[in-house]
């Protein structure tokens, strides 16, 4: 039996060509999570799809579910916002290239949140608009592990509570998933990214900061530095894989 046609929002994620004419596309949906769908004719598409299926775009896509399996067949995707800015400039490509990158890694099929999705949109919004490339990376990055319930304690040392220079100093300890001050310091400091009182006073702000407010915040060089570093390195721990996005980063 077939399934009825559904709609939804998406953002692409990730697009691949498949045989000769047909485009598989990965999205994240509000509601459904990540979606991978297969768009046949795509590549000689005039109407349907012409300039539509590209990553990071913003779609309302018509597909109709699999009966066996979870790539849905896509049959009609209307253009909402292409942030063409992303495609056109490097360092832009790259930066919105990681935040998608995150998000295909981070979630799951029949899994949506609307929270992610509309934090998704925030970033590319200030990528394409030429915010400061890092900063929004790093806000959107320390929003999202809220978001998937991997907050990292910086509001002070894991162990004693300690926030002020009598513990710096600190690390931050990937496995812990939170800070620890120079006194409390045991296990060997490879293990642990450095991060200076300023930098986890920033971070810590933005995690409690509405979205609105948050582009107050002002990173500095060296700031900037040990956010990416953090970011990079706790990531790649819980993932337990490499993200390739980050090389054309560093």
């Amino acid at each position: 039996m077939t399934r009825p046609p559904e709609r939804s929002q998406a953002i692409v994620l990730k697009v691949s060509e498949h045989g000769e004419s047909d485009k598989i596309v990965t999205c994240y949906c509000p509601t459904i999570g990540k979606l991978t769908g297969i768009a046949k004719g795509a590549k000689r598409s005039k109407k349907r799809f012409v300039n539509k299926l590209e990553i990071f775009s913003l779609l309302e896509i018509h597909f109709t579910p699999g009966d066996r399996s979870t790539l849905v067949r896509i049959d009609q995707a209307d253009l909402l916002s292409a942030f063409p800015n992303l495609r056109s400039h490097y360092h832009r490509y790259n930066n919105a290239s990681l935040l998608c990158e995150l998000i295909l890694h981070w979630t799951t099929e029949n899994d949506g949140d609307e929270n992610i999705f509309r934090l998704l949109i925030w970033a590319l919004q200030w990528l394409n608009q030429g915010e400061p490339l890092t900063r929004t990376v790093i806000l959107f990055q320390i929003k999202l592990f809220d978001l998937l319930g991997y907050r990292p304690h910086l509001a002070g040392c894991i162990n004693c509570n300690c926030h002020d220079h009598h513990g710096a100093p600190y690390r931050f300890s990937t496995s812990r998933g939170g800070l620890v001050c120079r006194r409390c310091h045991q296990e060997t400091v490879a293990a642990h990214s450095p991060i200076s009182l300023n930098t986890a006073k920033l971070l810590h702000k933005a995690q409690t900061m509405p979205h609105n407010k948050i582009s107050r915040l002002q990173f500095s060089p060296s700031s900037t530095r040990e956010a990416m570093a953090l970011l990079k390195r706790y990531n790649s721990d819980l993932l337990q894989r490499e993200i390739i996005s980050w090389r054309a980063l560093s």
